[in-house]
């Protein structure tokens, strides 16, 4: 499940026949052994709980921490791209839970609603079709990819925030003119030319 051993797997694929000799169900349980290098790295260092989950029925998957690169975070996964009778195409899913505080975390966003984006792209660089959900709920962020299709797609999810607008206070002063006063009330106020003021 490391860098290399996703790449000895991809060298068995044409040998395959990009077709699955079985397709048993496996369930497996595990934590990261490494928090990986430098602002996913630096999160995960912080938090003192629960981070996240991946789940995916894909073969192979890089089980270290996503590469986040160009603002978006990259999850490499891989299977036959047809299941073992050799005609059924093989249908990838994915499902990623994040700390919504990770999230942040990560891409330095403040505590406001954050939106998310999940794409599939193959290993020659198309988009591959595919549905998606994405849900912020609890303190959680929940991106899903589901029906894109494999050999070697990378799982991309991109996470955005509409700035926060600061509310800008106005102020009034009173700006006068011999006997005349004028009131001016703005952001930055000046008293008009000729008057003073008060």
């Amino acid at each position: 499940f490391s860098e290399g051993s996703m790449a000895n797997f991809l060298l068995w694929l044409p040998l395959a026949k990009d077709k699955a000799s079985a397709m048993p169900t496996e369930w497996r349980i595990g934590t990261m052994s490494q928090n990986g290098d430098g602002k996913v790295g630096e999160c995960l260092s912080q938090s003192k709980s629960l981070a996240g989950v991946v789940t995916t029925n894909s073969t192979m998957y890089v089980d270290g921490p996503p590469k986040f690169q160009d603002g978006f975070l990259d999850y490499k996964v891989a299977s036959t791209h047809f299941e073992a009778d050799g005609t059924t195409v093989f249908k990838g899913t994915y499902e990623l839970i994040m700390s919504s505080k990770l999230a942040r975390c990560i891409y330095g966003f403040t505590s406001a609603p954050v939106s998310a984006t999940v794409s599939i792209t193959s290993e020659n660089g198309e988009p591959s079709t595919a549905t998606t959900q994405v849900n912020e709920k609890n303190g959680w962020l929940t991106l899903a990819a589901y029906n894109f299709t494999f050999s070697n797609p990378t799982v991309r999810v991109s996470l955005s925030q509409v700035k926060e607008v600061k509310e800008v206070k106005k102020a009034t002063i009173s700006c006068i003119k011999g006997k005349k006063i004028k009131k001016v009330n703005a952001i930055n106020p000046k008293c008009p030319s000729g008057y003073r003021k008060k």
